[in-house]
């Protein structure tokens, strides 16, 4: 079981949004878990060139995702 899953109804608009930015070729969706406030975890979604140490890279979709 992969780590993420990428409908392909989301991996055509992210691609969309990517080649409108783009960055179709450079980059992947991020996400990012966010802890804090009084609601708890949230999630963040952006477009990332970078890859750091610690992060985990899959393929869904035809959509590279990186997670922290």
């Amino acid at each position: 079981m992969s780590l993420v899953i990428v409908t392909d109804s989301a991996a055509q608009q992210i691609k969309r949004l990517l080649d409108q930015e783009g960055k179709l070729e450079s980059h992947a969706l991020r996400l990012k878990v966010v802890g804090g406030g009084c609601s708890g975890l949230s999630y963040q979604l952006a477009f990332d060139d970078q890859r750091r140490e610690n992060d985990s890279e899959v393929e869904s979709g035809g959509v590279r995702v990186v997670v922290d």
